[in-house]
């Protein structure tokens, strides 16, 4: 059976045992993008999992604290060139004032700027504001994984077209509204996310298993054997590293 584990949006920072956490994927052989929330966060990893093939430290200034800690924006301009890897970046506006969502475009619109044409690779929330962050993506330049997607499906064709990625986790496969968005991404967008620790099953320990349950998923939505699913995802997460 072809084997091949991914997480393209889990947060391995937010666990009290992160070394247990870190040599399970190494174990595991899951190509991982671990993101964080704050730089202040991701300067304390720089180098420091150098030596495991299968993890990436991303840099970011997640939208829901970013008006709090816009003094770090700084911060992320000074070590924005020492990883390929961007987020969690993007916009919130769940329970946002209209003052504090022109704090977060700013703040989203600098770091697209200072990322754009480097070859990176932004793993992006967008909760209740996908149409802005489609707006303010216009012109950049990198690989756009839009994580846990839960707009409308206008702004996912719009997004399509554009030719972003999804990763897409175990709670969309168990929820109408997420198996409508899953059923019209095409199969050559889509990568796998757990969200970890925020999804079910993860909040105290971190597993690989959730990738079986997703595999079976998009093996019968498109009819396909779960090998030739793998073999898809592989050839997905390969084709944003180019």
């Amino acid at each position: 059976m072809f084997d091949f584990k991914m997480d393209a949006h889990m947060h391995f920072d937010l666990y009290d045992d992160r070394q247990t956490v870190v040599d399970y994927i190494k174990a595991q052989k899951s190509y991982t993008i671990a993101v964080t929330n704050l730089p202040n966060v991701y300067k304390r990893y720089i180098g420091k999992y150098d030596d495991n093939p299968y993890l990436k430290i991303a840099l970011g200034l997640h939208p829901e604290l970013a008006v709090q800690y816009k003094d770090q924006l700084p911060a992320f301009k000074t070590v924005c060139d020492t990883t390929r890897f961007i987020g969690e970046i993007g916009l919130d506006y769940t329970e946002a004032s209209e003052h504090e969502k022109e704090i977060q475009k700013s703040i989203f619109g600098s770091i697209l700027d200072w990322s754009s044409g480097k070859k990176k690779v932004l793993s992006i929330h967008s909760r209740k504001a996908a149409v802005d962050v489609i707006n303010l993506l216009e012109g950049f330049e990198g690989r756009v994984i839009l994580h846990w997607y839960t707009g409308t499906l206008s702004n996912l064709e719009r997004a399509i077209d554009k030719g972003y990625y999804f990763s897409i986790n175990q709670q969309m496969i168990n929820s109408n509204a997420g198996k409508k968005i899953i059923s019209k991404i095409p199969a050559n967008r889509i990568l796998l996310e757990s969200d970890a620790p925020f999804t079910r099953g993860m909040e105290e320990k971190y597993s690989t298993r959730f990738m079986e349950d997703i595999n079976s998923y998009i093996s019968s939505i498109y009819n396909q054997d779960v090998d030739t699913v793998k073999k898809r995802l592989k050839a997905n997460f390969k084709d944003i590293l180019n």
